[in-house]
């Protein structure tokens, strides 16, 4: 006897675009701007793939991030419309199907300073669906006592999201190992998931989790979907969060989970209107801001971008130049730039874009506004844990040393170098969180 369950992650419902996005544009009038509507509409869309399931599925779990904000970096409430929708596309659900909701809460749409959650609500509003937040957590590891909900023949086992640093900074890292030890392990007789919100490499995801027999983890926080370990998988987001995440291939997890056997998990996959455009440009040593703006235009053609607007299908486009030229300096390409992105972006352009950014990448380059001021993952390069990873295989280093703590301490000095000024380097702050 198994039980089959749908797992969806990372929704981020309330994302706001704002650099370089086409202004005046509505997804739903008077309510949601183009962009944001896309987040609205793939939540949407999740539910109505699950609802449509046959077999069906039995629960629904969502590893966290619901919400976009608040989260450190942003600190405002989700959109009014953010909630709505999340209150009425699970509500219908529900009414629907019959089918339970469970929602764990992630380091988005988390109160850090307040004793309360956003998923409270929810619970309150829709039957049917639960909700395992931080506070609950916080209650569990005083209390003593598990933090899990039972449906039927399963136990879901729950690790709201947790800042490293509280428990360390607290000294509860002993005290929280023995409470999942001791509270959080599954009978051998029952049906057992854990759903958490974290990832190693930035000691969100306590690794007890994954070595406790579960027969199924339901991962969040990475926003690529993948197999993290056997019985363990990151649903990934189900919107292209950011620019480096054009390439992924998102949607949603089935898994039929048995009892004495590795969980059967089938991705569903998202076929998406709105291309996202993550491209590379070299500038030459002999470019002109006329040359360039040619290579541009080109560019904007061969995709098929030179054409009459369509909201639906209207793209997003960052475009990073890499390489020097003797007669274009940085500002020089910034005006450029920012000159064709004001004509571009307006009305009768002849352009389908909805959003376009850059990154100048030149010896006296300075930080440009990413498309998302809040997100601090625009690196100065491409992939900057594979290409240091790499840069560690190459060098004749001391064989003993960590290079995975090694690659994470140079991405974080990266990450602070280009954005976080003032900030102190330390063990506890190097992280992939705004990596997922």
């Amino acid at each position: 006897m198994g039980i089959r369950i749908a797992h969806i992650s990372d929704t981020h419902l309330g994302t706001k675009p704002r650099e370089g996005v086409k202004p005046g544009v509505w997804g739903v009038e008077m309510r949601a701007q183009l962009l944001e509507n896309d987040f609205y509409e793939r939540f949407s869309e999740l539910f109505d793939r699950i609802a449509s399931l046959n077999p069906p599925v039995n629960l629904v779990i969502h590893s966290g991030d619901l919400y976009d904000s608040p989260w450190e970096l942003n600190p405002q409430h989700p959109p009014t419309f953010a909630e709505q929708t999340a209150v009425s596309v699970m509500k219908s659900f529900i009414e629907k199907t019959g089918i339970p909701i469970l929602i764990l809460e992630g380091n988005h749409g988390l109160y850090r300073n307040l004793e309360v959650s956003l998923l409270d609500l929810l619970h309150m509003t829709v039957p049917h669906l639960d909700v395992a937040t931080n506070v609950q957590l916080k209650e569990a590891l005083a209390k003593g006592q598990p933090l899990k909900f039972t449906y039927g023949q399963l136990d879901v086992f729950c690790f709201p999201f947790m800042e490293p640093s509280v428990l360390e900074s607290s000294k509860l890292v002993a005290k929280f190992n023995d409470w999942v030890t001791t509270f959080q392990g599954p009978k051998s007789s029952r049906l057992s998931v854990a759903v958490a919100h974290g990832m190693i490499q930035d000691k969100s995801l306590f690794p007890n989790v994954l070595s406790m027999g579960y027969d199924y983890v339901a991962l969040g926080h990475d926003h690529h979907q993948h197999k993290h370990s056997e019985n363990a998988w990151y649903a990934g987001s189900s919107e292209r969060w950011r620019f480096d995440e054009s390439s992924h291939r998102k949607g949603f997890l089935v898994v039929d989970v048995k009892k004495g056997s590795a969980p059967v998990v089938t991705p569903q996959y998202i076929d998406y209107a709105r291309p996202v455009k993550n491209e590379r440009m070299t500038v030459d040593p002999a470019d002109t801001p006329e040359s360039l703006e040619r290579k541009v235009l080109d560019w904007f053609a061969a995709n098929g971008l030179r054409t009459e607007w369509k909201p639906e299908t209207a793209a997003r486009v960052r475009l990073m130049f890499e390489g020097n030229s003797t007669r274009v300096g940085r500002m020089d390409l910034n005006i450029m730039l920012e000159s064709m992105r004001v004509k571009m972006l307006s009305d009768g352009s002849g352009f389908n874009v909805a959003q376009f950014v850059w990154d100048a990448r030149q010896a006296e380059k300075e930080r440009d506004v990413t498309a998302y001021p809040e997100i601090v993952t625009d690196y100065l390069i491409e992939d900057p844990h594979e290409d240091f990873r790499k840069f560690l295989e190459a060098s004749k280093i001391d064989p003993g040393l960590d290079t995975k703590t090694l690659t994470q301490i140079a991405v974080k000095a990266m990450q602070m170098a280009v954005k976080r000024e003032g900030e102190t380097m330390s063990l506890d702050n190097y992280s992939e969180e705004s990596a997922p």
